[in-house]
């Protein structure tokens, strides 16, 4: 199973309309109190955003979103309501003008698993030197 698209999103995460010419910030104001990264969740009661810049669907006047309903957000979790669900990374949600807001950004910092240094095999090798018995494949006989 793909984990593409599975993280959770962010207070500010940043998006984009496709037919804003503008990222903005999503603003989680529906849930006080679960943390990601020590930042609110994002649920699919926020809809919260400044504007996209200017609208392509409105002859390039200001943006001012008009949001319908979260798609594709992490449904067998509800956090305070029934209809509360936690946004991810691949969630979208349509503006009844007709562009489609994805998330750009989820806020979250990744955090890779640190690689082993280089001098690491070159101690393993100089430690296993000094006892030669560490050195052989063979399993060790007990002299009866």
């Amino acid at each position: 199973m793909s984990q593409a698209g599975q993280q959770y999103v962010c207070n500010g995460a940043v998006c984009r309309c496709d037919k804003g010419t503008l990222p903005s910030q999503l603003q989680v104001l529906s849930n006080p109190t679960v943390y990601v990264q020590g930042k609110l969740m994002a649920t699919t009661l926020d809809k919260l955003f400044l504007p996209f810049g200017t609208c392509a669907m409105k002859y390039n006047t200001p943006c001012v979103p008009m949001l319908i309903m979260w798609q594709d957000y992490f449904d067998k979790v509800s956090l305070m309501t029934p209809m509360q669900h936690p946004l991810l990374e691949k969630s979208t949600i349509m503006c009844a003008l007709g562009g489609k807001v994805s998330i750009v950004s989820t806020l979250q910092i990744k955090i890779p698993g640190a690689p082993l240094p280089a001098q690491v095999e070159g101690l393993r090798t100089a430690s296993m030197s000094l006892c030669p018995l560490l050195m052989t494949d063979e399993p060790a006989t007990n002299p009866a």
